[in-house]
């Protein structure tokens, strides 16, 4: 190989091709496992040539603190074999790990770096144990050290003899400025490329930079919605808005609710518990929840529920503050959130003692923080907890959370204390450790649908002994799953993967049996709740009770990445960065199946659905943003 002019910049070629080698290969891996089935084979060649250069582009402004070293470092200390091999070594490991990162990111996700990996990042404790529990890092570990081992000889072989000359004082300060330009240039061009170039969002993602996805996601945690989405002038939006989220909510005085209120009401959130999984919901063939599928015949089941995101935390702003997804941070994390209208708040108003029941740290993702600000009185996380329980990364499994709830609720019925808790649950999510006594090891493997089964187990017998002990006669228990199990699908908000079940058992016998089969969204769960609780009040919770309305003309809120949509029975509208607006089309709520609608095919009905939601989500920004979404 023909040495370049300067030695120096020899060596910051091979700083930059490394990285464009390594994600090149990732990126052919990852197109042969997880092209979408459409995918052509020109699509693919795309991929890998928009991969190409924003791999390039990324290393060039990534290395440019490695260019100044360049142009800083002594002559001397770069001629010396050992310590370029040592830092190649070093360097070329840590890209081939990051790529393994990538992979399995992908793999749950189907998608690059976001803001879900941005979240993890902040909270290291919980992710890296649970990365240790998940997966054979020492096999990773090894081969990346093996991966950058070769890279380094290659390196040492191409570099060898190689002698960096002196560089004077105006010669450093132009290398200087030369890496410095470099950067800019390669900045300015990654700032002006177009984030999409395909209708296919997996395919978006295929071509993407991981890095590249992280800094986005860092950018982009704040938005300011009248800077980055289709707007409104601010009457306008909130008139609209109230339109569309009263439309088919019956008044309060008719609508359906419980003639008493019970001295108990719970709340469970199941972790990553989606509709896949659910043989009520149409999936008997996977027998993982025969307790739920039991119980469901018992009470009153939402069978078209979405959930508003695919974390968390925003299923909890959705379930327990009945308010919408915005784009950017959960207002979980958000600075405005000391006041927020909560079921803890209503609850108390009624004289309800509230606690929170769950397995980890109730610090992780602000979970705490927002909920001792707004009705949650009472916290039982992961140090009150017995010393030998069974624990992974997450905390401990969900029958020792179930039973401490158990054991208070015994408490508060013997106290004749009227109480409303939440319950979080852990186990189904990575790794999939459950207890070894658990019957769930004799039939399924360790997997995510051992987690699946372990989760429906504790959930069952939970309710089992409710029943069995008689508080289930005057206690409410909606059983609801804070986001689906994965993300998959083309569109730009993945719907069919939000589709979550939800199941309030009640001791109103007019609800056993009962199917509602209405699209809905996480923000109407708090309504119905409160309706099948009794409590008459209006609270300023942006989404309707469900009971008693129609089958048909429902709707549903959600967000992705930093995009939000809104879901009707034929219509997904997406509200994009830069104020774009996509549109998809199905045949009816039951279908999975979304056709994007070209530009020069949209309809005036679904023109006019795209300012239904930009309106939603506008006043709710700024509804937020001005503190008026409060209680009382």
């Amino acid at each position: 190989m023909p040495l370049p002019r300067s030695p120096r910049v020899h060596l910051a070629a091979w700083l930059v091709w490394p990285p464009v080698l390594i994600g090149t290969l990732l990126r052919i891996a990852l197109c042969a496992a997880y092209r979408p089935e459409h995918s052509s084979v020109a699509a693919l060649l795309v991929c890998l040539a928009l991969g190409l250069a924003l791999d390039l582009l990324t290393a060039c402004v990534a290395c440019a603190p490695l260019f100044a070293g360049l142009a800083l470092l002594p002559a001397g200390l770069l001629r010396r074999a050992w310590p370029r091999s040592t830092f190649f070594g070093l360097y070329c490991t840590a890209l081939v790990f990051h790529a393994f990162t990538q992979w399995f990111f992908f793999d749950e996700f189907e998608a690059r770096f976001n803001h879900v990996a941005l979240d993890y990042l902040i909270y290291p404790t919980e992710v890296f144990t649970n990365i240790g529990e998940s997966y054979n890092v020492p096999l990773y570990l090894g081969i990346s050290v093996a991966g950058g081992a070769l890279l380094a000889y290659l390196a040492h072989r191409a570099l060898h003899g190689l002698a960096p000359e002196k560089l004077r004082f105006a010669a450093r300060l132009r290398a200087l400025g030369a890496a410095g330009a470099l950067a800019l240039a390669c900045g300015a061009v990654l700032w002006a490329l177009p984030a999409q170039w395909s209708d296919d969002r997996v395919e978006n993602e295929l071509a993407r930079n991981g890095s590249l996805g992280l800094v986005h996601a860092f950018a982009t945690a704040s938005l300011d919605w009248h800077l980055y989405y289709p707007d409104m002038p601010s009457p306008q939006a909130r008139s609209r808005a109230d339109a569309v989220l009263a439309r088919g909510r019956l008044p309060l005085a008719e609508a359906p609710r419980a003639p008493r209120t019970p001295s108990q009401v719970v709340v469970v959130l199941e972790e990553s518990f989606g509709s896949e999984f659910v043989g009520v919901l149409g999936h008997p063939e996977k027998q993982l929840t025969p307790c739920f599928d039991r119980w469901s015949k018992e009470g009153l089941l939402l069978t078209q529920l979405i959930a508003n995101g695919n974390r968390t935390v925003r299923g909890i702003e959705g379930i327990v503050a009945s308010f919408l997804p915005l784009p950017g941070d959960a207002i979980l994390k958000r600075e405005k959130s000391d006041c927020i209208p909560t079921l803890a708040r209503v609850f108390g108003a009624h004289g309800y003692t509230t606690g929170f029941f769950y397995g980890g740290y109730a610090i992780f993702d602000s979970m705490k923080g927002f909920l001792s600000k707004n009705g949650w009185n009472e916290f039982v996380e992961q140090p009150d907890y017995p010393s030998d329980a069974f624990r992974t990364a997450w905390g401990v499994a969900d029958r020792y959370i179930f039973d401490a709830l158990l054991e208070r609720q015994r408490k508060a019925r013997a106290n004749g204390e009227k109480l409303f808790a939440t319950l979080l649950s852990v186990s189904n999510h990575k790794p999939y450790l459950i207890p070894p006594e658990s019957p769930v090891n004799a039939r399924i493997p360790r997997s995510r649908r051992a987690g699946v089964a372990y989760a429906d187990e504790c959930m069952g017998a939970y309710l089992d002994t409710l029943a069995a002990e008689g508080m289930l006669e005057d206690t409410l228990v909606l059983l609801v799953g804070d986001h689906g199990a994965r993300v998959y699908g083309s569109e730009s908000i993945p719907a069919p993967s939000y589709r979550i079940p939800a199941l309030f058992l009640v001791p109103d016998s007019r609800w056993k049996g009962v199917q509602i089969d209405r699209l809905c969204s996480q923000i109407d769960l708090a309504p119905t709740l409160l309706a099948l609780a009794g409590i008459q009040e209006q609270t300023p919770f942006l989404g309707s009770s469900v009971l008693g309305l129609p089958s048909e003309g429902g709707r549903a809120f959600l967000q992705h990445n930093r995009d939000v949509g809104m879901l009707t029975d034929k219509t997904l509208v997406v509200l994009g960065l830069q104020k774009q607006i996509e549109y998809y089309t199905r045949t009816g709520r039951e279908s999975d199946a979304f056709t994007l609608v070209p530009p020069a095919q949209v309809t005036p009905e679904q023109r006019e659905l795209a300012l239904d939601a930009t309106a939603v989500f506008q006043s709710a920004f700024e509804r937020y943003e001005a503190r008026e979404y409060r209680y009382p």
